[in-house]
């Protein structure tokens, strides 16, 4: 039996989820007609979410301009400790998969693990390595907001900072979620074990820690298990914090495609003098550069994290429906149930980044067809060339890739998925033979 330790811990987990999550409360309207108002509180809420996690992960001091010197040594100390707390499982369990354990069987379960664990750091450094790109699309996002017209143009791009926002706490939901259980319930509900010498082994997350203490003798198996817990927060933050500047970014964009079309009608209803309506299709252009330059910035910070995350979801989920299958013979529920919920949140997760690709795609593909359909014939025709322009360039596509190799759209999410699929039977074939 479990000592109580286990299951208060357990709780205790659950009620600080709950907790932090009531805290995180959705504006009402009267408060986003304020926000339109206050354009610093405005940028305040848009780069919330994006905010928390990038000052757990230490790389928010980086960004801002407001850091001091204290600021900068505590992210120091927090990168390296969410980099321990990556080595702390990743470690243990490539020593046993290489000096401990023979049965192709059980190493292959530990490479789903492994492989998060090596994509998570890979994600993690690509962050820090464009972090100049992200101060540059933070600045982006607050001179948009400056330059607002009207409080109707303000609330269709918070209306669109909802839709991102939404997309963050989905990805959050369905990683935490499988983490904990993954991580807490699982090792509690899993058969326990009686060794040659009649002695209860209690299940670990992860093995290879009895190369440097004996995993099972007390207070060594409650730090372990309460730094499984704690530690796998990190290595979600990272891919929330990937998802995160992919919605938060894109809905942005959305927004100003929406005040692009708000501009586009009003010139059918100018009757002013005609240097008005030129500086009205100059303040429309203007929109559009700066569209297709947060674009720009978008792919740069997302090129290397998706191509990791790309081959990395395709590699785990192959390995995650093995395991299903697996532990569906051997009639595991507990396993069984984890490797479910891990499957469904990775599942999701690369679906979220080839949705945004797709609305992106979208979004800036749409952009001509808007122009077009304006009535452009009641406008002078000395300024109707100058919208020829924006249909032009529009033909262009703006895309999210992974690595600029593949780009990411719903058919590239089925294109995951088959592979996985198809890697899976050849893991199969080569299991049975």
């Amino acid at each position: 039996m479990y000592p109580p330790f286990y299951f208060s811990s357990v709780r205790a987990l659950i009620a600080l989820f709950i907790r932090c999550w009531s805290k995180v409360k959705m504006p009402s309207k009267s408060s986003k007609q304020k926000l339109s108002h206050d354009h610093d509180s405005a940028v305040e809420y848009e780069l919330q979410y994006t905010r928390w996690v990038l000052k757990t992960l230490g790389i928010w001091p980086m960004l801002s301009d407001r850091s001091t010197s204290l600021d900068r040594i505590v992210s120091f100390f927090l990168i390296i400790l969410n980099l321990f707390a990556i080595a702390f499982i990743l470690i243990p369990c490539v020593l046993h998969v290489l000096f401990r354990e023979k049965n192709p069987r059980k190493q292959l379960l530990l490479l789903g693990p492994i492989g998060f664990r090596v994509s998570n750091i890979l994600k993690y450094f690509s962050i820090m390595l464009r972090v100049d790109t992200i101060k540059q699309c933070f600045n982006h996002v607050k001179n948009d907001w400056l330059e607002m017209g009207s409080e109707v143009e303000e609330s269709l791009v918070l209306k669109n900072i909802t839709m991102g926002r939404n997309l963050t706490r989905f990805c959050a939901v369905f990683m935490f979620s499988a983490g904990v259980f993954y991580h807490t319930v699982m090792p509690l509900l899993r058969k326990k074990k009686v060794n040659a010498f009649n002695v209860t082994i209690r299940p670990h997350a992860y093995p290879g820690y009895d190369f440097f203490v004996d995993p099972q003798a007390s207070p060594a198996y409650e730090i372990i298990f309460g730094a499984h817990c704690l530690f796998a927060v990190a290595n979600y933050l990272i891919t929330i914090a990937a998802c995160n500047f992919a919605a938060t970014f894109v809905s942005h964009i959305c927004g100003q495609v929406q005040v692009m079309n708000l501009r586009l009608q009003g010139l059918n209803q100018c009757n002013e003098e005609k240097f008005t309506v030129a500086e009205r299709i100059a303040s429309i252009i203007k929109c559009h550069v700066k569209l297709l330059r947060l674009s720009k910035m978008i792919e740069k910070i997302l090129r290397e994290i998706c191509m990791v995350e790309v081959v990395a979801s395709t590699l785990i989920i192959c390995l995650l429906e093995y395991y299903c299958m697996t532990e569906w013979k051997n009639s595991d529920p507990a396993l069984l149930i984890a490797y479910l919920l891990l499957l469904t949140s990775l599942t999701f997760n690369i679906f979220i980044f080839c949705y945004i690709g797709e609305i992106l795609k979208h979004q800036c593909e749409g952009v001509g067809e808007m122009t077009y359909s304006i009535n452009w014939y009641q406008i002078p025709c000395e300024n109707i060339l100058k919208l020829s322009l924006i249909i032009a360039i529009s033909r262009t596509p703006q895309k999210i890739t992974a690595g600029g190799m593949m780009d990411l759209t719903i058919r590239s999410f089925g294109g995951v998925i088959k592979t996985s699929v198809a890697y899976l039977n050849m893991l199969r074939a080569m299991a049975d033979s």
